[in-house]
């Protein structure tokens, strides 16, 4: 199951539409445009208005009104000599849309074995078997049985430590672990709600179900936060990803009424089993970045892909703040070494902060290069920026430059460096102060080998 092909369209140096897949050109005409007329759709108008005097390519989620039913999509504008070229994704029922996927999910989602689309019952309707499975014949089996039945995922495996002999709810099963006849293999199924009511269905290997995998046994004398990643943290996820679900389910009434103040009490419970979560995540993070024979993989990766993926995973996020992404424009491959999903991990960590700490009407670029030895991709925002003293210290383990109460441990940045430099690269900023207004912002800059080093 491979995702649509994007809607491509251009727009010449006066912003008509001279060009358009069938989808996009109907759209201009339901919206009052004439045939290679200006772009109708006010809100892509803009997009493409603004990338063609900037001239750089911008990435931004779209809202509009189709036949009266409002929708979204993911656009994304590049300039060219003879005007600016589009790119829709991601089309969507606005109403509908539960927004993105969160930055755990986003990265699982690039390491699943297996992705199944699954209807409002939870029964499979496509299932794709990803090069992660490898040539395991009980998931090779398992895809056969799910496409030869429309049935609940569910009915195919054996659930650990969760009845079925009754309709369960989807919350109840997210994260569930199962077994696989003739598969020595705990796999965890991850279901994530889609916007017209049906589920992506995740597959992952139990060890996988972290963002980073634990790897070799501790030593004797190992430290609280080796204590917590390796042991605590798989005994932790299921239990609290089970008390997130109940609060959930309570504090949307799926089980009947129920008075404002125990709603209100519930969402409460659920916020912080995430950022309880969150804290786990981390310290299991700092487990595997601080082991002795941690090695990330040497995957071939585009540096520009990386970026263009990251920004549309937080375009939404961007978007709720009014802020502008920049991405390398297509195509301008980056070739790089170094572990994808690690790569991702440190790009949605990076861009995250940037959005967090930016301005409202503010821009954020993300922008590759290489110099022949090593590739570079570089987030640059217009926020406060860093003091000389912030720039050094942003990265020390449990450094919070003074935040409080936002639920977080410190941690990111000093995992990401790690994970840079694990993969034989390096991970820095360029803070500039306050005092600096026309300059003002941080730009940190993640470098890879371009190749693999000689032996």
């Amino acid at each position: 199951m491979s995702a649509p092909a994007p809607v491509q369209g251009r727009c010449d140096l006066a912003d008509r539409l001279v060009e358009a897949d069938v989808t996009l050109a109907a759209l201009h005409q339901r919206c009052g445009g004439d045939p290679a007329g200006v772009l109708a759709v006010p809100a892509l108008l803009t997009l493409v208005r603004q990338t063609r005097v900037a001239g750089v390519a911008q990435m931004r989620r779209i809202r509009a009104v189709d036949d009266g039913k409002p929708i979204t999509f993911l656009a994304e504008a590049t300039p060219d000599p003879h005007g600016t070229r589009i790119a829709l994704t991601q089309w969507r029922l606005a109403g509908d849309t539960l927004g993105e996927l969160d930055t755990a999910d986003a990265v699982l989602n690039q390491i699943a074995a297996v992705h199944g689309l699954l209807d409002s019952e939870q029964r499979v309707l496509a299932v794709d078997l990803r090069e992660a499975a490898g040539d395991d014949p009980a998931l090779a089996a398992l895809a056969d049985r799910w496409r030869a039945a429309r049935q609940p995922w569910h009915a195919a495996v054996d659930l650990i430590g969760v009845a079925t002999h009754h309709p369960l709810h989807w919350r109840m099963l997210d994260d569930v672990a199962f077994r696989l006849a003739g598969s020595p293999t705990v796999w965890r199924a991850r279901l994530l709600p889609r916007s017209d009511a049906g589920f992506d269905l995740l597959v992952l290997p139990d060890a996988a179900a972290p963002m980073i995998a634990i790897t070799a046994p501790a030593p004797a004398l190992a430290s609280d936060s080796r204590l917590i990643g390796r042991d605590l943290a798989p005994a932790l996820r299921q239990p609290v990803r089970r008390i997130m679900a109940s609060a959930e389910i309570i504090r949307t009434r799926l089980i009947g009424p129920l008075a404002d103040d125990y709603a209100m009490y519930a969402a409460d419970i659920a916020e912080a089993a995430r950022h309880l979560l969150a804290l786990v995540e981390d310290m299991a993070d700092l487990d595997a970045v601080e082991s002795p024979d941690f090695m990330p993989a040497r995957d071939a990766i585009d540096c520009a892909d990386c970026a263009r993926r990251a920004a549309a995973m937080l375009t939404i996020r961007a978007a709720e703040r009014d802020i502008t992404l920049v991405v390398p424009p297509m195509p301008s491959p980056v070739p790089a070494i170094g572990e994808a999903r690690r790569v991702m991990q440190i790009l949605l960590n990076l861009v995250t902060n940037a959005i967090r700490y930016s301005p409202a009407q503010s821009t954020i670029t993300m922008t590759c290069g290489s110099d022949g030895a090593h590739a570079w991709i570089a987030v640059a925002d217009q926020g406060p920026g860093l003091s000389d003293e912030q720039a050094i210290s942003v990265f020390n383990k449990f450094e919070r430059l003074g935040r409080s109460g936002d639920g977080g441990a410190g941690l990111g940045l000093y995992i990401a460096r790690r994970l840079a430099r694990a993969m034989r690269g390096d991970l820095v900023v360029a803070g500039r102060g306050p005092n600096l207004a026309s300059d003002a912002g941080a730009r940190f800059v993640l470098t890879l080998p371009a190749r693999l080093p000689l032996r």
